[in-house]
């Protein structure tokens, strides 16, 4: 009867570090998966819009790790830290020529929920789930599968600028303490690539 009692305990706690594994894992497997899906979207298509928005919902509903959610009170107030972001890539607009021509206003929206989407994705989940292992490894991390991602659609070369991009917003989510200021700076960097 006792080898009985203690198979059956060694089951459940099998069951149970499983699901603690699983609960670990799962955000490195969704984020794997939203960024494949990102990498593989058709260029600027509804179809490619689509594609990112439901991969920052599921980037923003999937729980993160024990231990690894947002915490309020980051380094640096999210308002000091947003304006920093927005900053930069006002300044790399205004150096950068040409200028883009005018676009719709519904695909300048559009380009908008599409930042917002990529950071549930990149600097919610992905961080989230690297930050169990510092935030250096997060802020690299997701700033390299970041631009990993846009490779196919805007090429090799357009690497490291991606990267840089995702190193600052990696930056925005370790000192704010939260993906929205990350969110904010990458919606207005895609405005500001598309209508400005």
């Amino acid at each position: 009867m006792r080898n009985r009692r203690r198979t059956s305990g060694v089951r459940r706690r099998g069951v149970v570090f499983f699901l603690l594994e699983l609960d670990f894992f799962l955000p490195f497997l969704v984020a794997l998966c939203g960024s494949a899906a990102l990498a593989l979207r058709p260029p600027a298509t509804l179809a490619s819009l689509a594609i990112t928005l439901a991969a920052g919902v599921v980037g923003g509903i999937t729980p993160l790790p024990r231990g690894s959610e947002e915490r309020g009170g980051g380094r640096l107030p999210w308002t000091w830290t947003t304006l920093i972001g927005v900053a930069a890539f006002v300044a790399a607009r205004v150096l950068q020529h040409p200028m883009a021509p005018r676009i719709a206003p519904l695909f300048v929206a559009a380009t908008a929920a599409a930042g917002a989407a990529e950071e549930l994705l990149f600097r919610r989940l992905l961080y989230g789930a690297l930050a169990v292992y510092g935030a250096a490894t997060a802020v690299g991390g997701s700033a390299v599968v970041f631009a990993a991602v846009h490779v196919p659609a805007y090429g090799v070369a357009a690497f490291p600028i991606d990267l840089a991009a995702g190193l600052l917003f990696g930056w925005q989510r370790w000192a704010s303490g939260t993906w929205t200021a990350s969110s904010v700076t990458h919606a207005a960097a895609n405005v500001l690539q598309t209508a400005w």
